[in-house]
């Protein structure tokens, strides 16, 4: 009875050390099914979107727009008090200046007197929005492009692919949104194919409309007045201060197109060098038509430039009308140039190609591609 009953138990007993051996061996098991690490792409994903805060994009835009502000709006409002200060003092500016005896003069020197101060202060400011604000605003733009351009190649490498090209595009561009503010800053956008390169050369050109040639012009609703009054305050001569007048616009509308005929050039540049077929020569070539359109003013007020493409400025006390008629020509014929030099340009190795062809045909009838 006692044998059977300790038999019983001795089995009773192997039992339980079986269980417990079993669930010693399980128990780490679990705990390292449970534990162990993520897919390398999810933890890749989280620590790309940490490094951009949620809504850290727009914040950073909005905050853009205040930074930008506090650099603008103050030299705005210095020149509307400019104006409005100035103006205030114009009759005692006018009665002190008549003391000279010559009407015109005095005009002349009591205009000057709000249009010299409030052209300087307006000028800082056109200054501050094309070296600081337009250049990282833009380089801003393109980055986001280029990074939403990035995005539909990745699609063959499946949903993991678009993920990570996304999550790169918001770091990119928060990355440049967040840039330090310095003048003249150098761009960060890295376009990559005939596309890339094709868009933003688009967006470059139309940048050089909106910002550069816009300031121009803006600066130029300034300057315009202020030569007119500067002159007619000089001389007390009318007709030189409407010279001086039409002679500024002139120069103001030739800066602001060839800024955008410049560009222009520049964007067929980059593309054919994307696609491979720029050559050493062209881009020499390129870049010194480039600087054949930019007018080297001299000491009498003239300007010169490589023959044989003359572009002269009119004197500065030239009539009015003769001097107005040649700056607008000078202004077209630089647009043609632009424009025929960038198909010239364009068109090269296509005229290469055919007149090789001709050249065989020429000399020794057709003959068999090599």
């Amino acid at each position: 009875m006692h044998s059977h009953t300790r038999s019983h138990a001795g089995v009773a007993a192997r039992a339980i050390a079986v269980v417990g051996s079993a669930a010693m061996v399980a128990s780490p098991l679990a705990a390292a099914a449970q534990t162990g690490p993520p897919p390398v792409m999810s933890h890749d994903v989280r620590l790309a979107a940490a490094t951009v805060p949620p809504g850290g994009l727009v914040t950073s835009f909005l905050g853009n727009q205040l930074i930008y502000c506090s650099f603008n709006c103050p030299l705005l409002i210095q020149t509307g008090v400019t104006a409005a200060v100035t103006t205030l003092q114009t009759p005692g500016t006018f009665f002190t200046a008549l003391q000279s005896g010559d009407l015109l003069k005095a005009i002349g020197v009591t205009a000057a007197s709000v249009t010299g101060p409030t052209t300087s202060a307006a000028s800082a400011a056109i200054l501050s929005d094309a070296t600081l604000i337009a250049p990282r605003a833009l380089n801003a733009l393109e980055t986001g492009v280029v990074g939403m351009l990035n995005i539909a190649p990745a699609a063959a490498g499946g949903l993991p692919g678009v993920v990570e090209a996304i999550q790169t595009a918001r770091q990119d561009t928060f990355t440049a949104l967040n840039l330090p503010i310095v003048p003249n800053p150098t761009p960060t956008v890295m376009p990559n194919g005939v596309v890339q390169v094709a868009v933003v050369s688009a967006i470059n050109v139309g940048a050089a409309v909106v910002f550069p040639a816009f300031n121009d012009v803006l600066a130029g609703a300034f300057q315009i007045p202020d030569a007119v009054a500067q002159e007619l305050a000089a001389t007390g001569d009318p007709v030189r201060a409407a010279a001086a007048g039409v002679n500024t616009a002139a120069r103001v509308a030739t800066a602001a197109t060839g800024v955008v005929a410049d560009s222009v050039v520049t964007a067929v540049r980059n593309i054919r060098t994307a696609a491979g077929g720029q050559s050493s020569q062209g881009t020499v070539l390129t870049q010194t038509q480039i600087e054949k359109f930019s007018l080297t003013t001299t000491s009498n007020g003239g300007a010169k430039a490589d023959p044989p493409r003359r572009l002269s400025t009119p004197a500065r006390h030239a009539s009015a009308e003769p001097g107005f008629s040649k700056s607008l020509r000078n202004v077209a014929t630089r647009v043609r140039q632009a424009t025929r030099s960038a198909m010239n340009t364009a068109s090269q190795p296509q005229r290469s190609a055919v007149s090789k062809q001709a050249k065989g045909l020429v000399g020794g009838g057709h003959r068999a591609p090599k």
